[in-house]
């Protein structure tokens, strides 16, 4: 015990193993916490000592640390970082049982006696962003002791300045793995593994499947299995006898042998079947015989051990989602199917399969080109749900801990409000308040209080709309009647959305199962409202109105933003071609004569500069951008459409005048003119 009343030390019965340095170094750490517990192990040839730390209470609140940290020791450590240390941290703090529930899974410290340790650590902090927290000692520095003050600022420097929460890549461990649901479905989907199942898992993109993925293949190889992961975007430009064969190549690549793992199931050192690439074994009428037999190889030689197959973005290796067209329109999604079905429905010892993507229509079609689909109603498909608060909660205060942010709970309430519990635009919107606190300097451990969150939420949700748009990019590309149903939903509202006929379809099935909408007393909301809100402002001018004044407002609003960015366009282009003085006179010159209103050739003499272009008529405009069309070329790019169109432009000041209703068909008419102009002048 020492001072203050905080446990320090060593806890009873403890015995730190190592030599003298090792023990001397740890002895340092005990100043600031208590080691609670030290052996000594070999791991891929190198020798380890480890130790907990539990981390007195002040550490505790200042670095949100778990009950007890992992320490590792080592004389060489840092000459195969990346392949051995690291990788004996991941399977200490993630694959030992005995272990991993005990310390906390983020952060860990590191002692060697490379003195460089520190660079080491941080470059390969800067190469891998998503790494745990490692925190650096050299052996040499802490044979006298540390100071208090030292090592806090050692700590600050490694937890305060990372962005955990800016973390984009999928993940492939589980440092920084949350939602409650998560390990059940892990487990489920691990279930069907051993069963010799197939299954598909589907959701929003960035909500989290390939991570899930990732940690299911590491469940399934840490206890015995065989998995291998294909991400499909890499096999879709081949054939799918191709791809049969470079399924084999992978799966005896990735489960190679391996002298330094022996904790993962391998091919032995003497593996050797018929070398796929030998001419004719996967030729199309060879394929499926071909893969039946290597996969029967592979699994005797592995201990009679099934191998799961795991194919992530699934959408573009299937039909009408391919972006190759073998695939898209032609029998290669057919075939593939044919293969890997006829083959596990013989004998589902050889391989399992498990499927992955945004929505299961793949298994949902009962055809393919007016043949039956052969994993048509395969398998029921499990949805990625998003976070509720708990989990929200949970997540954002454990990373948010170690970087010296803490969360009120009404952050967390309105996090979840604005964005619907999706695990990765919760993270990046973190980001973003990270780096707002960041750029203030305001000194850390601090409070993220609801006031803080609601000043800046608009700029948040402003900064996210490139993170919007990539999660909903695939339903606009591959599923647009989907994304068209949500969008109706959010420009038009409830009662309009419950009288589409498509209400009763798979697309809605699917925009509830990936939870973006939700249904209470026939009732349906967008769950995620900065998804809602990215969609009305897009969409705006194409909500359905029923006001004549709404309607006309709307009108009179789309033309005079158009008008504006023309006036812009027409005099910077004349100015960059003629100068300020002549560009000037040659508008005058222009449109000298052209306007029956005799007042304007006063008015115009009157001004000076830009001004001259608030006196112009609308159609005074189009003259200007006819006489020097080759100018304005690169924008307008079809001379009749521009003049077809404008001529509708210039129609539509007559919507002013009030002179009669506005039907539907002149709305549509008016909008196949807006649109062409606000396309066009997109970046005026």
């Amino acid at each position: 015990m020492s001072d203050n009343g905080k446990q320090t030390g060593y806890a009873n019965n403890v015995r730190v193993v190592g030599n003298e340095k090792v023990k001397r170094a740890i002895d340092s750490l005990s100043k600031h916490g208590q080691i609670t517990f030290s052996r000594e192990v070999d791991f891929k040839s190198s020798k380890y000592t480890i130790h907990f730390f539990k981390p007195t209470a002040e550490l505790k609140n200042l670095y949100n640390l778990g009950n007890e940290v992992l320490i590792v020791c080592c004389s060489d450590g840092m000459r195969d970082f990346k392949s051995r240390t690291k990788d004996y941290i991941d399977y200490i703090l993630t694959t030992r049982e005995e272990f991993k529930n005990r310390l906390d899974k983020i952060a860990c410290f590191l002692i060697d006696e490379n003195h460089d340790i520190v660079k080491i650590v941080q470059e390969d902090r800067t190469v891998n962003p998503d790494s745990r927290l490692i925190v650096p000692f050299s052996m040499d520095e802490l044979q006298s002791g540390i100071s208090t003050d030292e090592f806090n600022n050692r700590l600050r420097r490694v937890l305060y300045v990372r962005d955990l929460f800016g973390i984009a890549s999928p993940l492939n461990d589980e440092t920084f793995f949350f939602g409650k649901d998560r390990a059940t479905l892990i487990t489920d989907l691990y279930g069907k593994y051993m069963q010799g199942e197939p299954g598909g898992l589907f959701g929003l993109r960035r909500i989290g499947k390939t991570s899930v993925l990732n940690l299911l293949k590491n469940r399934i190889n840490q206890n015995g299995g065989a998995a291998v992961l294909f991400d499909c975007t890499r096999y879709h430009h081949g054939y799918w006898n191709g791809f049969l064969k470079n399924i084999v190549k992978r799966v005896m690549e990735d489960l190679a042998y391996d002298a330094d793992n022996d904790y993962e199931t391998r091919l032995p050192q003497n593996f050797y079947i018929v070398n796929p690439d030998k001419e004719g074994r996967y030729a199309a009428e060879n394929a499926i015989n071909s893969f039946e037999e290597d996969m029967r190889s592979i699994y005797h030689a592995l201990g009679n051990v099934r191998v799961h197959l795991i194919f992530d973005e699934i959408e573009s290796i299937s039909y009408n989602t391919s972006p190759s067209n073998q695939w898209k329109t032609g029998n290669d999604a057919l075939y593939f199917w044919e293969a890997m079905r006829s083959i596990s429905q013989m004998n589902n010892d050889y391989f399992s399969y498990l499927i992955a993507g945004v929505n299961p229509m793949c298994v949902e079609i009962p055809t393919i080109n007016d043949i039956p689909n052969p994993i048509f109603g395969g398998f029921s498909p499990i949805y990625m749900k998003l976070f509720d608060e708990q989990d929200v909660s949970y997540m954002v205060s454990s990373i948010g801990g170690h970087i010296g942010l803490r969360f009120e709970n009404q952050v967390c309430s309105k996090l979840v409000e604005d964005y619907g519990g999706h695990p990765f635009l919760t993270r990046q919107v973190c980001s973003k308040i990270n780096k707002y606190f960041l750029d203030k300097s305001v000194p850390r451990p601090l409070m993220v209080r609801r006031y803080d969150y609601e000043k800046q939420a608009d700029d948040f949700r402003l900064d996210m709309t490139q993170v919007i748009e990539q999660i909903l990019g695939v339903l606009e590309k591959y599923y647009p009647g989907e994304y068209e149903l949500l969008k109706q939903l959010a420009i038009n509202g409830r009662e309009s959305f419950r009288n589409l006929d498509a209400v009763t379809g798979k697309g809605v099935q699917h925009l509830l199962g990936y939870c973006l909408i939700e249904k209470s007393d026939n009732d349906y909301f967008i769950r995620i409202k900065s998804i809602e809100k990215y969609l009305q402002e897009k969409f705006i001018n194409d909500k359905t109105l029923d006001s004549q004044t709404e309607k006309r407002a709307r009108i009179n609003l789309r033309r005079d933003r158009i008008e504006e960015k023309l006036r812009n366009l027409i005099w910077l282009t004349t100015l960059q071609k003629f100068g300020k003085k002549k560009a000037y006179s040659r508008i005058i010159e222009i449109v000298a004569g052209t306007s029956a209103d005799k007042g304007q050739e006063i008015r115009l003499k009157n001004t000076q500069g830009k001004d001259v272009m608030i006196e112009l008529y609308l159609d005074q405009l189009a003259q200007i951008i006819e006489k020097d069309y080759k100018d304005y070329q690169g924008i307008f790019t079809d001379r009749k459409e521009f003049q077809t169109r404008f001529s509708i432009l210039n129609e539509s000041r007559k919507v002013g005048a009030h002179s009669r209703p506005v039907s539907d068909e002149d709305e549509a008419l008016y909008n196949y003119a807006f649109k062409y102009f606000e396309e066009c002048l997109e970046d005026w």
